[in-house]
């Protein structure tokens, strides 16, 4: 399986599972996101990434696919010691946004997009300690507007513990024109 976070580049194993041009795309977003800089993004939920969040693989084919995996950790729980539905909702937007790194060109989705709308539903209470494995697939990419699916599901036996559909606005500049 790949491991690596935007915090471990380097480090990688492989099963031969994935697109590594896909997984590349989607490592250069990660970079983008949480490398160390000067323009390195700041804002909420990037410390999850550069930690606690690896990427498994990615896909470019038949559409955008990740796979990432994450452990809770207790900064991420709410007071009863499951996972707080806003760190889910967090995960869910960036990983969901990765999905669409692997289709990415000049001018169609370089950018990422924009969230829209990000509706989550949380099927079963995740424990600090517990292993998710988090999926995301677009299902329609257009010109300007996109819907990716997410499914969080406990590693140990692929029960389903979250899911989401994730709406994004393209925010990419025309290309040849200047940012």
């Amino acid at each position: 399986m790949a491991k690596f976070s935007a915090g471990e580049a380097g480090e990688r194993e492989t099963d031969g599972v994935g697109d590594v041009s896909a997984e590349a795309h989607v490592k250069g977003l990660l970079k983008v996101l949480c490398e160390e800089s000067d323009t390195r993004y700041n804002g909420w939920g990037v410390n999850l990434f550069i930690k606690d969040i690896y990427l498994v693989s990615a896909s470019s084919k038949p559409a955008g696919k990740t796979l990432f995996s994450f452990t809770i950790q207790p900064e991420h729980s709410n007071r009863a010691g499951h996972l707080h539905g806003g760190c889910c909702s967090t995960i869910f937007d960036f990983t969901t946004t990765c999905a669409l790194a692997p289709i990415a060109k000049p001018g169609y989705w370089a950018f990422a997009g924009v969230s829209r709308t990000l509706n989550v539903t949380y099927i079963r209470p995740i424990p600090v300690g517990e292993t998710v494995l988090i999926e995301s697939e677009v299902v329609h990419a257009g010109k300007r507007l996109a819907t990716i699916k997410g499914v969080m599901k406990r590693k140990s036996d692929g029960a389903v513990m979250a899911i989401c559909e994730h709406g994004k606005v393209s925010n990419d500049p025309q290309v040849g024109s200047e940012l």
